[in-house]
């Protein structure tokens, strides 16, 4: 067995252009779909105080997410608000700030309430380092960012939301669902060897040597798995250390993807067995790669479907449980106890689906 898998890798070693061009397009369509077009709303500053003081709270400022703050002079940046450019100016002043809104923004208090916090701290500080501005052997500015570095103690915020509201990350939706359909392929190429193998008698060359027969399917099928898988880690470890949040939960993404990649390596021999060629392989993984995408929601999350008959086909969709487990472990912070059910039908779908396909295939060698 573990020949045959060190042959299967050395195969890839020499032709890897498949395996790495399917992941160039799952980070290139998750890039695209989930991050680029994540754009920040963009902010106008314009300011009264001097320059220091100006840099100290746009450094401030750059720390809110999805807003992007830029300089401008006070009749450029309302101009912005004006024409559209921009949807606030913020005014900047010694002990309080103006914000020239546009229409069409809605989160006015909040950018209010951060903008409240902001110039509480920065105040403060200021007015710690003014209180002792006269006392020469106290370095009142070292002290405070070594308090802010090594805080006496630690706050941690949490999120309670109702289980039944629907929570939805675009960039982790987009990543999930393009990685759980585009290693269909990796999967699917790997299977398509034995196809060929079978229709060259290789594998009847196999199961009449040494090797059992069980060693021989049992170390396709962990090839199959084990490519899906690095292809997996290779992706979601790209974006993780790209600086995409994973709300603690990446360690077990790589976990909760497994049952799903089973489920992928048994329906693709289960399709090779009932093809029986490389070429109607093939366009069967074609045909049925992009429906169970679009049932399973890889493409957008089932919650904004209407459609009953669509909502009841997604249960035949491996990817709806993958998802289901990788938004569960993230988005959701579910335990695993909680992930029991998706768990239970990708288990259930490999035993099936490996069951008959592997039936499928001693029937037809022996005819």
């Amino acid at each position: 067995m573990i020949d045959i898998l060190k042959t299967k890798f050395l195969l890839l070693f020499r032709k890897p252009v498949g395996f790495i061009i399917i992941t160039i397009i799952i980070c290139t369509f998750a890039y695209i779909l989930g991050l680029g077009q994540q754009s920040k709303i963009p902010i106008a500053v314009y300011s009264d105080l001097n320059k220091e003081q100006t840099e100290t709270f746009l450094l401030e400022l750059k720390k809110i997410p999805e807003l992007d703050f830029s300089l401008y002079d006070e009749q450029e940046a309302i101009d912005m608000v004006r024409d559209g450019n921009a949807d606030v100016a913020v005014h900047l002043m010694e002990q309080k700030f103006e914000l020239i809104i546009s229409p069409n923004y809605l989160d006015s208090a909040l950018l209010k309430n951060q903008l409240n916090t902001i110039y509480g701290e920065l105040t403060q500080q200021q007015a710690i380092v003014d209180a002792y501005d006269e006392n020469p052997t106290i370095n009142v500015e070292e002290i405070i960012q070594n308090a802010n570095e090594q805080p006496s103690f630690q706050i941690q915020y949490l999120n309670f939301s109702n289980d039944e509201d629907f929570i939805w990350n675009p960039k982790l939706h987009s990543l999930f669902g393009f990685t759980l359909f585009m290693v269909i392929y990796t999967v699917a190429n790997g299977v398509s060897h034995i196809v060929m193998e079978r229709r060259n008698f290789i594998w009847d060359r196999l199961t009449i040597s040494a090797i059992r027969k069980t060693e021989v399917y049992l170390a396709n099928v962990l090839y199959c798995f084990l490519i899906g898988y690095l292809q997996v880690v290779l992706i979601l470890s790209i974006f993780y250390f790209g600086g995409v949040d994973f709300y603690g939960g990446f360690g077990k993404t790589l976990l909760v993807v497994i049952p799903y990649l089973l489920c992928i390596v048994a329906l693709t021999f289960f399709i090779a067995s009932v093809a029986g060629t490389s070429g109607r392989f093939n366009a069967y993984i074609s045909v049925l790669a992009v429906p169970l995408a679009m049932l399973g929601g890889a493409y957008w999350p089932l919650e904004i479907v209407t459609s009953e008959a669509i909502l009841a086909l997604s249960y035949v969709s491996p990817i709806t449980y993958g998802l289901e487990l990788l938004n569960g472990v993230t988005i959701h912070s579910s335990s695993m106890n909680d992930l029991v059910l998706p768990l239970g039908v990708l288990l259930f779908m490999t035993i099936v689906f490996m069951g008959i396909g592997i039936n499928v295939m001693e029937k037809k060698e022996q005819l």
